[in-house]
C-alpha cells in the first residue's frame, strides 16, 4: 500500500510559513493524521471554481480544506484558515 503525499496549495503554503512555530507544528500534527485516514469523514463539503468536491477538516483551532487525488495518493491541500473564537 502506497503512503499518501501532502501537497499544499502555494497560499496555504504562505500561510502556513507566516504562523508562528507552535502553530506550525500543530498543522504539521493535523497534516499527519490526514494521512494517516485520508478518508475520514469531513465536517463539512465545500465545491472549488471547477466544481470539484473539497472536505473541510476542522482540526481546531485550523480549518485544513483539502480534496484527495486517489490515482496518484496525494492529499490537496487547497486552503488553510485559523479560526478565530
Amino acid at each position: 500500500m502506497e503512503t499518501w503525499k501532502v501537497v499544499i496549495d502555494e497560499a496555504a503554503f504562505q500561510y502556513f510559513v507566516s504562523c508562528r512555530a507552535s502553530n506550525r507544528r500543530k498543522v504539521l500534527a493535523c497534516f499527519e493524521q490526514l494521512r494517516a485516514d485520508p478518508q475520514r469523514r469531513a465536517d463539512y463539503l465545500s465545491k472549488d471554481s471547477i466544481g470539484r468536491t473539497l472536505s473541510v477538516w476542522a482540526a481546531r483551532p485550523f480549518l485544513i480544506t483539502f480534496w484527495l487525488d486517489s490515482f496518484v495518493s496525494e492529499i490537496r491541500i487547497v486552503d488553510l484558515q485559523r479560526v478565530r473564537v
